[in-house]
């Protein structure tokens, strides 16, 4: 009875996405934005023609490979495309639900409630109805992780290379799983426990005896092999990034990590603001100063944030950080409010797995010079399910707020176009 009620969650879910998905094809009737390169590339997929590659295109080509299954159903048109990433979010929902039941021990209508809430996430939901990579990047993340704390290590480390195929950055996250299972087995051997720093120092002390490296290598090697396979690739490729390499130029981004902070504390307030109170630590002089530092020297306009003002962090960036010279750095305290309530909310987390996260975020942000919302659901998500599973009344506000904002963006999307004085006859749609 309790499973049917999880189904009868799930399906609140497929009507909302199969409502949205219909919208999306009747007023969207041509690729918008970057599904123009994506959709020609699965298109050439479906047709055999496997040698030909868009040099726009700067991802692998793994949701392409996923969507000759569109082939069964006659031809890869622009609907039926866009319906295999629609079918990807219901995967998601079920890897979200399987993960929550699997951290954590709450009921199963709890937990789909929890899992409908983060697949309603707007960065993510959103892009469950058009044709672009992150839905299928994002699903292949979460399985990993959901298969490698059933201690399926292999099949872990198979849909980790999965999610490289999918988006290069997710190579980060493998190591993460990785990293996380290792964690996991020492915790389970009596090794790791207590603060970081003890954490850090039984580590170290562990890997000097060869014989635990032998036992737990059959927990290493899956993760292992695809990071490795990934430095082969970057060795030949000259880079991570395929295609377009001008405008996808690697750099130091330091403000990005504030960024994600105020958008994790602001999109999962009523999950954060419920742990805030336990953040006993006092907020140093030093770190404020390191964080003007960052947002001084390090904060970085890429052209197309400046450009494009079809994606909403255009306007977020002309009106927020561009009316004056000083007004960036207005933030600063806000930044520090939102990485407190942040860690706060992690605070049942082992040390280490909360210190590797915090690292692969960085690493997969502060290179990033764009600003985009969407770069942030990987790491959003993950820390969301290592948090506590938020009381039922603030979880109905969380999802309450996800529905509100996708209600109102994906309105304006299919309903408030506009166009360029360049391109009279080409209407532009605001998105994230």
């Amino acid at each position: 009875m309790v499973e049917l009620t999880a189904a009868a969650v799930f399906g609140v879910y497929a009507l909302a996405s199969a409502v949205v998905l219909q919208l999306v094809n009747t007023e969207v009737r041509t690729p918008y934005m970057d599904e123009q390169f994506h959709i020609r590339q699965a298109q050439w997929y479906c047709a055999g023609a496997f040698d030909r590659w868009d040099p726009k295109l700067t991802t692998p080509p793994g949701l392409y490979i996923v969507s000759l299954v569109a082939r069964t159903f006659g031809a890869c048109t622009l609907d039926r495309l866009r319906t295999v990433n629609c079918i990807l979010g219901a995967g998601l929902f079920w890897t979200v639900y399987a993960l929550i039941r699997r951290t954590y021990n709450v009921r199963s209508v709890r937990a789909a409630i929890e899992a409908l809430a983060l697949c309603m996430l707007p960065t993510s939901f959103f892009f469950a109805h058009v044709y672009y990579t992150d839905i299928a990047s994002l699903l292949c993340v979460l399985l990993a992780q959901l298969l490698s704390m059933h201690k399926r290590h292999i099949w872990a480390g198979v849909v980790g290379g999965a999610a490289v195929w999918m988006r290069q950055t997710n190579v980060v996250w493998v190591a993460l799983v990785g990293g996380a299972a290792v964690e996991r087995w020492m915790r389970e051997h009596g090794f790791v426990s207590g603060g970081l720093m003890q954490s850090v120092g039984q580590l170290v002390q562990w890997m000097r005896c060869p014989r635990r490296w032998r036992e737990v290598m059959w927990v290493v090697v899956p993760y292992a092999s695809v990071v490795m396979a990934f430095g082969v690739f970057v060795r030949m490729n000259g880079g991570i990034v395929l295609g377009d390499k001008s405008h996808h130029q690697a750099g130091i981004h330091v403000p990005q990590l504030f960024y994600f902070y105020a958008f994790m504390a602001v999109m999962a307030a009523p999950t954060v603001l419920s742990e805030a109170q336990r953040y006993t630590h006092a907020v140093t002089s030093r770190q404020v100063t390191l964080m003007t530092l960052g947002v001084s020297r390090f904060t970085v306009e890429h052209p197309f944030l400046l450009s494009d003002n079809r994606h909403y962090t255009f306007y977020i960036w002309k009106n927020l950080f561009r009316s004056y010279w000083w007004a960036r750095y207005l933030y600063i305290p806000g930044y520090v409010g939102c990485i407190v309530v942040v860690h706060a909310a992690l605070w049942r987390t082992p040390a280490l797995w909360h210190a590797m996260w915090l690292v692969c975020t960085a690493a997969v942000l502060v290179p990033s010079p764009l600003l985009e919302l969407r770069y942030y659901t990987v790491p959003f998500f993950l820390a969301r399910l290592h948090m506590p599973t938020p009381p039922l009344p603030r979880l109905s506000i969380e999802l309450a707020i996800y529905v509100v904002v996708n209600a109102v963006t994906i309105y304006v999307f299919l309903y408030r176009p506009f166009t360029w004085n360049s391109e009279p006859d080409q209407l532009q749609r605001f998105m994230w």
